[in-house]
């Protein structure tokens, strides 16, 4: 994780991963395996079907998505009252209230490909076929049970021990310091002022850079970020090595974009 000095700053981040490689075959049987991560799955499918139907209680607005894939996404909890209301365009000075808390992960398997898969060297062409054939979703990625040597050996066809046993450490690292989902992890409040940012310019994390263009002056929106899209697999601590945001974690903004004049 990188390090930071004080309140959080909304920055991009990119760090060097290992390297793991793979050998194309066609996946053999894994029944057994599936049909107990698809027990563990269903028990976190209910607490993330709860959450969803909370979240359908804030509001009656849509979710809009504003990546191909939905890895980032946006709903407006409430319009500015100003019908005039510019939005704002690249290059301009922004002001945003804000407050950050973490969202649940809920990776589907393409979400595994592009989030986590996308950042391990080295790897086959053929893996994240593979990966989308065997269903290996957020839930199966750290299920221990599912995401065995085994497994990555004779399905994936990792056959060099070592790299095997480091890309099962990889997936089994998602989960430390995962925080409760809901938690807040930082905010306009706790920094003592709106962050202030020129947009497009890369100072804030790609969903702001996505998502403030959509907003007028006075919105109040919900901003959901897929990791990669926010602070990656480094996470984010401050200096004195407190974690701030856990690697490779799913956050969720509410902003506020506030008049600069």
């Amino acid at each position: 994780m990188r390090s930071i000095v004080g309140v959080v700053a909304l920055l991009p981040w990119l760090a060097a991963v290992p390297s793991f490689a793979f050998t194309p075959i066609t996946p053999t049987a894994t029944s057994h395996a599936i049909a107990n991560a698809n027990a563990n799955s269903n028990q976190a499918n209910i607490v993330l079907r709860a959450i969803s139907a909370d979240d359908e209680d804030d509001g009656d607005e849509e979710w809009t998505n504003l990546t191909e894939d939905g890895a980032v996404k946006i709903r407006t909890v409430s319009p500015t009252p100003n019908a005039d209301a510019p939005s704002p365009t690249s290059g301009e000075q922004v002001s945003v209230d804000y407050v950050g808390t973490v969202a649940p992960r809920a990776w589907s398997a393409q979400d595994v490909v592009d989030a986590w898969l996308s950042e391990q060297q080295g790897l086959d062409a053929l893996a994240p076929k593979l990966f989308v054939e065997f269903g290996i979703d957020g839930d199966r990625l750290v299920d221990d049970q599912f995401f065995t040597e085994q497994f990555v050996t004779t399905a994936l066809a990792v056959d060099n021990k070592i790299k095997c046993k480091k890309l099962c450490m990889a997936a089994r690292n998602i989960q430390k310091g995962t925080y409760d989902v809901g938690s807040e992890f930082d905010s306009s409040k706790k920094l003592g002022k709106p962050f202030t940012f020129p947009l497009g310019k890369g100072k804030a994390i790609k969903a702001f850079e996505l998502a403030i263009p959509t907003m007028r002056v006075g919105d109040t929106a919900r901003i959901v970020a897929r990791c990669d899209y926010a602070y990656g697999k480094e996470g984010l601590r401050r200096a004195t090595g407190e974690v701030i945001v856990p690697p490779y974690a799913t956050l969720c903004f509410d902003v506020t974009l506030l008049d600069e004049n």
